[in-house]
C-alpha cells in the first residue's frame, strides 16, 4: 500500500473519530421507554392497573445518553412492600434515583407523571387456561377431538378485586400450520394483566392429535325410544338406520357400532303433528357425521295390553 494512501486512511479515521467526539459531547434531547416493575407486600396487592413502561424523556450529553440506552436490563423498580394503603407516587420527582442517573442528564418529561396506587388483599386461586392457538393440516388428515392443555389451570396471586373476577386466562395467539402428525408444543400464557398479577407456571403444553383421516359406515345401528310410559309401546319404522361418520383412521377402526347412540324421546313423539321424527345421534368429539339414512323415521304407538 502507498505512503500516500495509509495517510489518507488515517486522515479519514481521524476525522470521523473527532466528529464522533464532538458530536457526543454536545446537549441532546432524548425519549426513552422503560420497563416498570412492581413488588407489593406479601399480603397487599396492586388492585388498579399499572403501566408496563414509562415513558421518560432525557436531555443531555450525547454520551451519557448513549451509556444509558445501552445499559442491560433498564428497568424501573417499584417496591411497594411498605405501604399500606392506597398512594400517589411522584414518578417525576423519583425517576433521577430509580434510574441512578448520571448529573449531567436531566429528566425533562415523565409519562406518566404520576402513579395512583391501589392496594387489595392478595389472594391465589387456581384459574383455567383458554387454548388461544390454531392447527392447520395437510391435505388428507383430520383433527381428533379438541387440544389438551397440560396444566389446565394455572395459579393466579394478586390483589383480590381482580383475581376474583377472573373467569380463565389465554395462550398466546399462535398458530401451528401445516401438520401431519400429532404435536405438542410449549406456549406462553398472555401477559395482559402485566403488574398487576403473578401467574404460576407461565408456560403450558398444547398437545394437537391428528390422523390420516377417513370415512366410514356403520349399517343397522338400531334406534332407541326413551321416557316410554309403562302403559304404551313405540315401534319405529324402520327400526334401523345407516351412519357415515367421518374422523381419523385409528378412531373408526376401533369403534364399536354399539357405541354409536341413536334415540328419540317420546315427548318428541307425543309432540309431533306431522307424522315423522328426527332422531338424535351421539357422537363423541372426535367423530363428524356425514349423513344418516333415513333421516326421519314413521312410528307407532300401541297401548299394552293388560296383564292378567
Amino acid at each position: 500500500m502507498r505512503k500516500s494512501s495509509i495517510i489518507l486512511i488515517n486522515t479519514f479515521i481521524f476525522s470521523v473519530a473527532l466528529w464522533v467526539y464532538i458530536n457526543m459531547n454536545l446537549s441532546y434531547t432524548h425519549v426513552i421507554n422503560v420497563p416498570l416493575k412492581v413488588k407489593s407486600s406479601v399480603n397487599q396487592g396492586v388492585s388498579n392497573d399499572i403501566p408496563e413502561k414509562v415513558e421518560i424523556t432525557l436531555k443531555g450529553r450525547g454520551w451519557s445518553i448513549l451509556t444509558l440506552t445501552a445499559a442491560k436490563n433498564l428497568e424501573i423498580y417499584l417496591d411497594l412492600s411498605a405501604y399500606k394503603k392506597d398512594a400517589k407516587i411522584d414518578l417525576a420527582q423519583s425517576i433521577p434515583e430509580l434510574l441512578n442517573l448520571p448529573p449531567d442528564l436531566a429528566v425533562i418529561g415523565v409519562n406518566p407523571s404520576y402513579l395512583d396506587i391501589s392496594l387489595d388483599n392478595v389472594v391465589t386461586r387456581m384459574v383455567k387456561v383458554r387454548n388461544n392457538t390454531g392447527i392447520t393440516l395437510m391435505d388428507g388428515y383430520t383433527l381428533i377431538g379438541t387440544a389438551k392443555l397440560t396444566p389446565d389451570s394455572v395459579s393466579v396471586t394478586g390483589a383480590n378485586s381482580i383475581v376474583s373476577k377472573l373467569k380463565y386466562v389465554n395462550t398466546e395467539s399462535v398458530t401451528f400450520r401445516d401438520i401431519n402428525a400429532g404435536i405438542t408444543r410449549l406456549v406462553k400464557i398472555s401477559d395482559t394483566l402485566g403488574n398487576s398479577v403473578r401467574i404460576d407456571p407461565k408456560i403450558v403444553s398444547v398437545t394437537y392429535r391428528v390422523e390420516l383421516s377417513a370415512e366410514k359406515t356403520f349399517d343397522d345401528i338400531s334406534v332407541d325410544v326413551y321416557g316410554v310410559p309403562p302403559d304404551k309401546e313405540v315401534l319405529i319404522i324402520p327400526p334401523m338406520i345407516s351412519i357415515s361418520l367421518r374422523g381419523g383412521v385409528e378412531v373408526l377402526s376401533k369403534l364399536n357400532p354399539n357405541e354409536i347412540k341413536v334415540s328419540v324421546n317420546f315427548k318428541a313423539i307425543e309432540n309431533d303433528e306431522q307424522g315423522y321424527i328426527e332422531p338424535t345421534i351421539e357422537l363423541s368429539n372426535e367423530l363428524s357425521l356425514i349423513k344418516s339414512e333415513p333421516q326421519r323415521f314413521q312410528y307407532i304407538i300401541k297401548k299394552k295390553a293388560a296383564e292378567n
